[in-house]
């Protein structure tokens, strides 16, 4: 009778054994759908800088006038559109804090 025991006790412990497989199992697989949604919108963003690649902006800044620069940096244009910036970037990372208003 003492074979009956520890066969039972192996199947206790191979039924265990299949548990913990099983539960590292269903972890692997939600690890592995969060990586492949993950490498998506990597994807999409690498894709959705690419649309912006093609602009240059020092371009632009350089075929401004050096009256019309001079005059820009006399009012202050410079300080005044990296405050409105930086107040946009605020905002919205105050839009993702939860308990707040959204909205607002």
């Amino acid at each position: 009778m003492d074979w009956i025991v520890t066969l039972f006790n192996k199947l206790i412990e191979f039924m265990y054994q299949l548990l913990l497989s099983l539960i590292t199992m269903l972890k692997d697989m939600v690890y592995w759908v969060v990586e492949q949604f993950m490498e998506v919108v990597n994807s999409a963003l690498s894709s959705a800088v690419a649309l912006f690649q093609p602009v240059d902006v020092g371009q632009y800044l350089q075929s401004i006038p050096p009256n019309v620069a001079w005059v820009m940096g006399a009012v202050g244009l410079p300080q005044c559109l990296s405050m409105i910036i930086s107040a946009i970037a605020l905002r919205m990372i105050l839009q993702l804090i939860p308990f707040t208003r959204l909205g607002s």
